[in-house]
C-alpha cells in the first residue's frame, strides 16, 4: 500500500493531491517560542523586526531561515528562545497548563513541549519530563539547562512497569506518542523512504497502550492531551477511539479555521497545506471530576551559607552535589537524571556554582555586564582580561545570564562547560 492510497481511508482526492502537494513544492516552516525569562517580545522583535506572529501561541514567532537563521545567533546559545516546528508548539499550548499543577510529559525527548509547558508553569508547580531512551532524556537535560528551567524532574523510564503507582497522580499530561512520522516527511526526506503500512500498525498498538497509561495516571477533572506528527488515522482517531471506547474519557472540542477536525470529530490534523507548519495530530481529552491539588512542600538541606538568593529549604543534597527542587512528589520508583536545578558542588566550605544555576538564577551578588566579543571569547573557552571583583561573578550579555565564572580581580577565569564550548564556534 502506498503513502497516498492509504490516506484514502479519511481524505478524499483532492484532499490527498493538495497535502502532497505541499509536502513536495513547499519548503519546511520555522518557528521560534521566546523565553520571556530571559527576553521580552519588544527586544526580540526590536532585533529581528521581520518575524510574524504565531498563529495560536504566545510569545511565538515564524521567521524564514534564510533571513534569521535563529540557531547561529548567540541569543540561542544564551537559551532566549526555543526553535520548535509551529505545529508541534500548539500541543502545549493547546493544553491550558496552570500554575502549580503537577504535569507529565510521557515522551518528552528532545524537551521542546517540556520547555513550553515549564515556562508555563513559570517557576511553580512540577513537571516530569520522561523519555525511555537514557540518550534522548539526555537531550531534555541539555535545553532546560540551556533555558534556565528549574521546575523540571527529568527521568529516564519505562512507565509501562510503573503507572500503577502513580494512580490519579497528574493534573495534565502530554502524550506526544512516537509514531509513523509521516508528518515529518518534508522536513526529513528520509522518513518517507522509511514510511510503510507495517510501520503505521505497529505504532499504532503502542500508541493505544501509551494512552491507556497515560489515562490511568490522569487525575479525575484533569486534562490529556495526545499528539503524533502522522496523518494516519489508526495513529490518530482510531487510538483516541480505543480510549474512548474502555474509558469514561471525554474529548474537548478546540474549533479554529486552521484546525481541519479528524474523522467523527474526533481531535484535528494541522495538515502543511493548511497550517503553516509540519503535519500533527493532536486531540485534547478530559477525565471527568473534580481536580485536587495535592503537590506538597517539604523541608530539606539546609544551605543558606551557601544560597543567600534562593529559599534554602528546598535544597537536596546528594553526595557533595546540591539541587534545588521546591515541590515534593513520588519520585521513589522514578530514574531520574535532573531534580530540578543543580546548584554545583561542595569542596569543604565552597560551592563551585553548576552552569545550571547560572542560567536559572534571577540575581547574584557580584555581576558583570560584558559586550559582544566577550561574550563570544567566553563562550568560546577563553578567560577575559577584565577587571571585576574578586570571587564568583555572574557574566551577563544584553541582560541575559552567561555563566558563573571566577574573577581573581584582573582576569576572568573560565568556567563555561567544555562539553558546550564546541557549539558556539559559529556565533558572530
Amino acid at each position: 500500500m502506498t503513502f497516498k492510497q492509504h490516506l484514502l481511508s479519511w481524505m478524499n482526492e483532492k484532499e490527498i493531491n493538495e497535502l502532497v502537494s505541499s509536502l513536495n513544492e513547499e519548503k519546511s516552516k520555522h518557528a521560534v517560542l521566546l523565553n520571556t525569562n530571559k527576553i521580552s517580545d519588544e527586544k526580540f522583535k526590536e532585533l529581528f523586526p521581520n518575524v510574524n506572529p504565531h498563529p495560536i501561541v504566545n510569545h511565538a514567532y515564524l521567521y524564514d531561515k534564510d533571513e534569521y537563521d535563529l540557531g547561529k545567533n548567540i541569543l540561542h546559545e544564551l537559551g532566549a528562545y526555543y526553535l520548535q516546528d509551529p505545529s508541534a508548539m500548539c500541543v502545549s499550548y493547546l493544553l491550558g497548563i496552570s500554575p502549580n499543577e503537577k504535569v507529565l510529559d510521557l515522551c518528552a525527548a528532545p524537551g521542546g513541549k517540556t520547555v513550553q509547558a515549564s515556562m508555563t508553569l513559570n517557576r511553580t508547580g512540577l513537571l516530569i519530563s520522561n523519555d525511555l531512551s537514557h540518550q534522548r532524556a539526555g537531550l531534555i537535560l541539555q535545553n532546560v539547562e540551556r533555558l534556565g528551567l528549574g521546575n523540571v524532574v527529568i527521568t529516564n523510564n519505562d512507565f509501562s512497569t510503573i503507572y500503577k503507582d502513580y494512580y490519579e497522580h497528574f493534573d495534565k499530561i502530554i502524550l506526544d506518542a512516537p509514531c509513523s512520522g509521516s508528518g515529518m516527511f518534508r522536513k526529513q526526506r528520509e522518513m518517507e523512504d522509511d514510511w510503510s503500512y507495517q510501520k503505521v500498525i505497529k505504532f499504532s498498538e503502542i500508541q493505544k497502550e501509551l494512552i491507556k497509561i497515560a489515562y490511568f495516571m490522569l487525575k479525575p477533572g484533569g486534562k490529556l492531551i495526545y499528539s503524533t506528527c502522522s496523518f494516519s488515522k489508526e495513529e490518530d482517531e482510531d487510538v483516541v477511539e480505543e480510549l474512548l471506547k474502555n474509558s469514561d474519557a471525554k474529548i474537548i472540542n478546540i474549533n479554529n479555521e486552521l484546525f481541519v477536525k479528524g474523522e467523527n470529530n474526533l481531535g484535528f490534523h494541522l495538515l502543511p497545506n493548511v497550517f503553516p507548519g509540519e503535519g500533527h495530530y493532536i486531540c485534547l481529552l478530559n477525565k471527568p471530576g473534580t481536580i485536587e491539588n495535592t503537590i506538597s512542600k517539604a523541608e530539606k538541606f539546609k544551605a543558606n551559607k551557601f544560597i543567600n538568593n534562593l529559599n534554602d529549604n528546598f535544597i537536596n543534597k546528594f553526595g557533595d552535589s546540591l539541587f534545588y527542587l521546591e515541590n515534593d512528589d513520588n519520585l521513589k520508583k522514578l530514574s531520574v537524571i535532573r531534580k530540578g536545578v543543580k546548584l554545583g558542588e561542595l569542596s569543604g566550605q565552597i560551592l563551585k556554582y553548576d552552569h545550571h544555576f547560572a542560567t536559572y538564577v534571577k540575581s547574584f551578588d557580584n555581576e558583570l555586564e560584558i559586550d559582544l566579543q566577550s561574550a563570544i571569547k567566553y563562550l568560546s573557552g577563553e578567560s577575559l582580561n577584565i577587571k571585576a571583583n574578586k570571587g564568583f561573578i555572574l557574566l551577563k550579555y544584553m541582560g541575559i545570564n552567561i555563566d558563573i565564572a571566577k574573577s581573581d580581580g584582573n582576569i576572568i577565569k573560565n568556567r563555561y562547560p567544555k562539553y558546550l564550548r564546541k557549539k558556539v564556534n559559529y556565533l558572530s
